[in-house]
């Protein structure tokens, strides 16, 4: 519900938070003025960016489709989780892929609206550069695209020497690639092993030694995002 007493309550926030941030040396100007004007500026862009998107894409449907979404409370919510989604974007390009979702969404009957909102919830758990290494496992699968992962600049696997800041490189793009495996949009594939024996384990690694590669949930919500795969032309 959005009511004055809300828009009071928001204005009281940003009042006190300017208060707060003056009295940071050096910054506390700006700051302030990022919290009252640039935020919230880029916020409504995005939210514009995606509304104008979903209308252009909702145009091209059928009237009487089109007109059945809008009166549909779960396709009405999947385009509100939309916006919210579209509010925390930082890129444009993030913005369509959601724009993408909900249109694909609204296409789908009632019984599986439900279940791809659940395509939009896995969505919101990757942050781009998560999307884009996900994009580049999807883009190289199966001897697809060789050259998916120049696109992220993956980095080199540390090597004895390596410097701190190759370390830590190594590490944060880790950190992204695991939170996929956890999520099972990515998964290992440990190859043929023969019954009653295990994959060689690597001590280094803490695990069975396998290959990561795209799992089926993670090609099904890339082509809900619209990105193509070249081994599925």
């Amino acid at each position: 519900m959005s009511d004055d007493l809300n828009a009071n309550a928001r204005d009281r926030l940003v009042a006190a938070t300017r208060g707060a941030l003056a009295a940071v040396p050096f910054a506390g100007g700006l700051l302030g003025e990022l919290v009252t004007e640039v935020i919230p500026g880029l916020r409504q862009d995005r939210i514009v960016a995606y509304l104008r998107l979903l209308e252009e894409r909702m145009a091209a449907m059928e009237e009487a489709n089109a007109k059945a979404a809008l009166a549909d409370p779960e396709k009405i919510d999947l385009i509100e989780r939309g916006g919210f989604q579209a509010a925390r974007a930082t890129s444009f390009e993030r913005i369509g892929q959601i724009v993408e979702v909900v249109v694909r969404g609204l296409a789908a009957d009632d019984a599986e609206i439900i279940r791809r909102k659940r395509l939009m919830e896995l969505l919101g758990e990757i942050d781009g550069d998560e999307a884009a290494i996900l994009t580049a496992y999807g883009r190289s699968y199966a001897g697809g695209d060789r050259n998916a992962f120049d696109a992220i600049n993956r980095p080199d696997p540390p090597h004895l020497g390596a410097g701190r800041a190759a370390i830590e490189q190594n590490h944060l793009y880790e950190l992204g690639r695991d939170h996929l495996l956890r999520m099972g949009l990515l998964e290992q594939n440990f190859g043929n092993v023969k019954k009653g024996q295990f994959p060689e384990f690597d001590a280094k690694a803490g695990g069975f030694k396998g290959r990561i590669q795209i799992s089926y949930l993670g090609r099904m919500l890339l082509r809900e995002m619209g990105i193509e795969l070249p081994f599925e032309d």
